[in-house]
């Protein structure tokens, strides 16, 4: 990856992690990459696709038969903020697929969102948002 830095670089001068094989997981499909609708929702003059959970299994898979990723003696999962909290949901599915599940380490980054009611009401926004994209998702 060139450009990348942190512990995705790949200068060992520059990362202890740096020979490790690494699984970033970027944004998706709003749904923290746990859609799984057959059905695309319209919105607007569009429509939207929520198949996150399909699309993570798939990459998995690529890795594991292209790569051999499940024999790897070191494993970072990793993603950033929406991606971040993906991390975290699939990390124990990435276990189930290694060889060394002891192999796996999970480091988010930045995958934190505080649920407070917003300043006009008492209504926690956030929990909100997810329970409704969840639902639209088929998250189960």
């Amino acid at each position: 990856m060139p450009g990348a830095e942190g512990i995705l670089a790949l200068d060992s001068s520059e990362n202890l992690y740096y020979n490790w094989t690494k699984v970033f997981i970027n944004y998706c499909d709003g749904s923290l990459h746990q859609g799984d609708n057959a059905s695309p929702i319209p919105y607007k003059d569009t429509k939207l696709y929520f198949r996150g959970s399909r699309i993570v299994r798939s990459h998995f898979k690529y890795l594991i038969n292209k790569y051999k990723m499940d024999e790897a003696s070191k494993i970072i999962i990793t993603g950033g903020s929406a991606g971040a909290v993906a991390s975290f949901l699939w990390g124990n599915y990435l276990l189930s697929l290694v060889k060394n599940p002891s192999a796996v380490y999970n480091i988010p980054d930045s995958g934190i969102f505080i649920n407070e009611n917003t300043y006009q009401s008492d209504v926690p926004l956030i929990e909100i948002c997810i329970r409704t994209l969840m639902s639209i998702a088929h998250v189960t």
